[in-house]
């Protein structure tokens, strides 16, 4: 029997669409802030890129929180399964006690935003942005 509890991936979406839509209104646009690779070069890595696209290596040690950074349009592939905090301009928290290792999403640019590994264990994900 199905059930209606949120699971981790639609409160991911959530806050992705969250974020679009403070980016749409102005609140905190991807251009206010820089990219990740920019912002925390010791987390997201640039491993291959060509005129168009940029693949980064993301990985968070259990307790490390990125500065505060943007993406635009991306897809995403989680290669272990993560505990994550985001974290809001205005203050604002949200906790994902568990994205599963394999999930993958396809987002809306995201405005300014950090995160936290609240994991016990590294969080790796591979995003695939353009340039």
């Amino acid at each position: 029997m199905p059930h209606n509890r949120p699971t981790a991936f639609s409160r991911l979406a959530t806050t992705i669409c969250a974020f679009t839509a403070l980016g749409a209104i102005g609140v905190a646009s991807a251009q206010d802030v820089p990219r990740s690779f920019v912002a925390s070069p010791g987390i997201y890595k640039v491993v291959a890129q060509n005129d168009e696209y940029r693949v980064i290596e993301v990985t968070w040690k259990p307790g490390q929180r990125d500065e505060f950074h943007s993406h635009p349009a991306s897809g995403i592939y989680y290669l272990s399964s993560c505990s994550l905090r985001w974290f809001y301009p205005d203050g604002g928290t949200r906790d994902f006690s568990y994205i599963p290792q394999g999930s993958a999403f396809v987002q809306r640019a995201v405005p300014s935003h950090a995160m936290e590994n609240t994991g016990s264990s590294e969080c790796k994900l591979i995003m695939f942005e353009p340039k």
